[in-house]
């Protein structure tokens, strides 16, 4: 017997940007201690029509930060950040070549 195919999302509902004035943007996420265990990049990426992709993480119990590359309008991106800063997580542009 076959193995089912899996189903596939829809672009908003997989967080994927439309192409049509999308923009890339590299931020540093520094996590609270008790945000540490929470879903937020996942929470971002379905709540907002974001792509999201993990460019570096250190987290330990006590300190989490990662590096992250949103793609999504201009207009996503603003509302994810302000949702993530909302939350108590500090969100800072990481400097172009930093990651590339």
């Amino acid at each position: 017997m076959a193995a089912p195919t899996p189903k596939r999302l829809s672009p908003k509902r997989a967080g994927a940007s439309t192409g049509a004035g999308a923009t890339r943007e590299k931020i540093y996420l520094t996590y609270p201690v008790r945000l540490i265990k929470e879903p937020l990049i996942y929470e971002l990426g379905v709540q907002f029509a974001l792509r999201t992709n993990i460019r570096g993480a250190n987290v330990s119990e006590t300190m989490g930060l990662v590096a992250l590359e949103v793609e999504g309008t201009r207009e996503e991106i603003d509302r994810g950040i302000a949702w993530l800063r909302e939350r108590g997580v500090t969100v800072e542009p990481i400097e172009k070549n930093v990651i590339e």
